[in-house]
């Protein structure tokens, strides 16, 4: 049976907040949280009206964007967490990179995605001022991805990427903190392309694209969903399917979407006795860790399955079980389509 509480009695104050929040967006439970809500809703206004106002100074060029003397694109979300945005910026730094020095300009928050860029040896450079750091990266590249760069509006782009997840047209669409969303769903009147992910999540894909097409005639909008590249340990060793599927195992996570790799996981037929989730980006502790295993090794299991990305939320210390990483690849619909769509607007004089 599958058991996402694992250790929640256990958590940190500051854990078990955030995940009650999370808990709390999908569903009310109690007559105070329906009231708590209704006041999170009413916040969600206020907050809509400052983004409304700051996009429209920018729009009307009262707030200056600034260019730079290369391409820029831009990879970004409406919502806070779990499209997909790290996944596809590296797949785009490998599909552009051939012919062109291209690099990742980054805003800084989320070590993990950071790690993981240079585990993969991707050039990924930080700042909250992307405006200057582009300028001074100038001479050394050609092509800049800016990562989470939707709402970074300071600097001009050639292409504007939007990633949205297949949970986001499930979710209430209401701005934070009444729901996810950074942006109202209006705003991809902004973007070029709209990819679309987790697609065997959706339903109705062909449907739901029709129905965005009629809001927003000009959007390019494709599908992709996740496959597993490679299965390996903290040693960087490979992992047979076959072995884990022997094995009783467990699994941990602190990404923005953990049910999408949960799902992954069951698609491979690889039984998972205990689910461990934690608010994303959150890094355990030695004494966290230690907790954890503790209950893994009492119910005899002997392997932790984790994403890439988890890898750089565990403590480095030696470990009682195996840790095992289910690396994943971004595997985009129409692809030279989608490919070729990004080249002529890269290619186009400005």
């Amino acid at each position: 049976m599958l058991n996402t509480g694992g250790c929640c009695a256990q958590y940190p104050m500051k854990v078990a907040i955030k995940q009650w929040y999370v808990d709390f967006l999908e569903k009310r439970n109690n007559p105070f949280e329906s009231v708590l809500y209704f006041l999170f809703l009413l916040l969600s206004y206020v907050y809509g009206a400052i983004v409304e106002v700051r996009n429209f100074l920018y729009n009307t060029g009262i707030c200056r964007s600034f260019s730079v003397s290369r391409k820029v694109i831009s990879v970004g979300n409406i919502s806070w967490a779990g499209s997909g945005k790290t996944t596809l910026v590296t797949y785009l730094y490998h599909k552009l990179s051939s012919g062109r020095r291209v690099a990742i300009l980054r805003r800084g928050y989320g070590e993990d995605e950071g790690k993981l860029l240079k585990e993969k040896n991707v050039p990924a450079y930080a700042g909250r001022d992307r405006v200057r750091c582009a300028r001074a990266l100038t001479n050394d590249f050609d092509l800049f991805i800016l990562d989470d760069g939707f709402q970074y509006r300071a600097l001009k782009r050639d292409l504007d990427c939007v990633v949205m997840a297949a949970r986001e047209w499930r979710a209430s669409q209401h701005l934070i903190p009444a729901s996810f969303f950074r942006e109202p769903l209006h705003s991809l009147a902004r973007a070029d392309i709209l990819l679309l992910n987790y697609k065997e999540e959706i339903p109705d894909a062909q449907g739901l694209r029709e129905r965005i097409r009629k809001k927003f005639p000009h959007l390019k909008i494709f599908f992709s969903r996740y496959r597993i590249a490679r299965i390996c340990d903290l040693d960087n060793a490979a992992v047979s399917l076959d072995t884990l599927k022997s094995k009783k195992c467990a699994a941990f996570t602190a990404i923005g979407y953990p049910k999408g790799f949960l799902n992954k996981l069951k698609e491979t037929g690889v039984e998972i006795s205990r689910a461990f989730v934690f608010p994303d980006h959150h890094e355990l502790t030695k004494d966290e860790f230690i907790r954890l295993q503790d209950t893994l090794v009492k119910e005899g299991i002997t392997e932790l399955i984790v994403t890439h990305k988890d890898k750089f939320h565990l403590p480095a210390f030696e470990k009682k079980i195996r840790v095992v990483i289910f690396e994943i690849e971004m595997e985009i619909e129409n692809e030279t389509e989608f490919l070729d769509t990004i080249h002529k607007k890269i290619s186009m004089e400005r």
